[in-house]
């Protein structure tokens, strides 16, 4: 039996897509724990137990209080930096199901 050229590039494609965006979600957790623990650890870093009481509900809550405490702090974040620390801290801690950032 013998596969289909295309077929075989399409494969190969999605495989390497998959392949190449497991790692680019490592580097940003990486990076978005980096900056969490050198902008916002200092203070924050015990108080990032989510509990019943937290009124952080939604990642889009979550990225509300982030871009309020950077403009506290005087960080000069882009979209890409507040993106890498709302993903180190849903899956460290807060473990929000919705996709929205």
């Amino acid at each position: 039996m013998r596969i289909n050229p295309i077929a075989r590039w399409v494969t190969m494609s999605a495989a390497l897509t998959i392949f190449a965006s497991g790692s680019v979600l490592a580097e940003n957790f990486e990076r978005g724990q980096e900056l969490f623990e050198d902008q916002c650890g200092g203070c924050h870093y015990n108080f990032l137990s989510p509990n019943k009481d937290s009124k952080i509900k939604t990642m889009s809550a979550l990225r509300e209080r982030v871009v309020s405490w950077a403009a506290h702090t005087g960080s000069e974040w882009g979209n890409s930096e507040f993106d890498d620390v709302l993903y180190y801290l849903n899956k460290s801690f807060y473990h929000f199901t919705d996709k929205e950032l």
